[in-house]
């Protein structure tokens, strides 16, 4: 099997058990049994027995594959200024409390729905995760490459989908509630004119820690990932 084939059949068993593990079936199946805490953790650990062999294989067989074209010095300023966005979006997610994360899940705490990032988006990680496949699938042109970074561009947004239709059945009223005031599409709710942008929303040390930690990255990839004429 070509290490492109590879990358794809982990990303299919790493997206699969994702997906079918978090269906309403089998989420309740689990957590009737042991619990809520005991589903998320079998649920991680089935990640991380995916996700670690896709990164092995990809990182094992880089630029693998077909060279789709040549990526010149302003395709790749163009994948850093994503990556920066991409950061900046991730931090702004992890620190605004969103009602449809597991820790909300678990402690039943109500959380102010429609808040800062969740404006542009209510699902600020998979679309930081977008942008970070985007990023890399522009500067690494090879099929190897697009396989794996494209991966989480279609993960992403499959699995924001998929959590959407699944919490329009089983969320609580508060959760319902957030997703009939926000939008999965980026600028969408905005665009509708039921959100607005409100920059004073932002937190402003996640704002300088993305662009620290965009800087620490930038000087450390070509040691640790290569590129960058490294």
């Amino acid at each position: 099997m070509k290490s492109e084939e590879m990358i794809l059949f982990w990303w299919l068993m790493f997206g699969g058990s994702h997906i079918i593990g978090s269906s309403i079936p089998v989420r309740t199946f689990f957590i009737q049994r042991i619990g809520t805490l005991g589903f998320k953790t079998i649920y991680s650990l089935v990640a991380l027995a995916t996700f670690i062999p896709l990164c092995y294989v990809y990182f094992t067989h880089r630029h693998s594959g077909y060279l789709l074209y040549t990526a010149g010095y302003s395709v790749t300023l163009l994948a850093q200024f994503i990556m920066l966005g991409a950061i900046i979006v991730l931090l702004q997610g992890l620190v605004t409390a969103n009602p449809m994360t597991t820790i909300v899940e678990l402690t039943g705490r109500v959380v102010r729905g429609g808040h800062g990032i969740q404006r542009l988006t209510r699902h600020p990680q998979n679309f930081a995760f977008g942008l970070f496949g985007l990023a890399h699938l522009l500067a690494n042109p090879y099929v190897g490459d697009w396989m794996f970074f494209g991966g989480f561009i279609v993960y992403g947004i499959i699995s924001a989908v998929h959590q959407d239709r699944r919490l329009l059945v089983s969320g609580t009223a508060q959760v319902k509630q957030f997703l009939a005031d926000t939008s999965a599409v980026p600028f969408a709710a905005i665009l509708a004119g039921k959100q607005r942008l409100a920059p004073g929303e932002y937190h402003p040390p996640a704002l300088a820690a993305a662009i620290v930690l965009f800087i620490l990255i930038r000087l450390l990839h070509p040691l640790l990932f290569g590129g960058f004429e490294a």
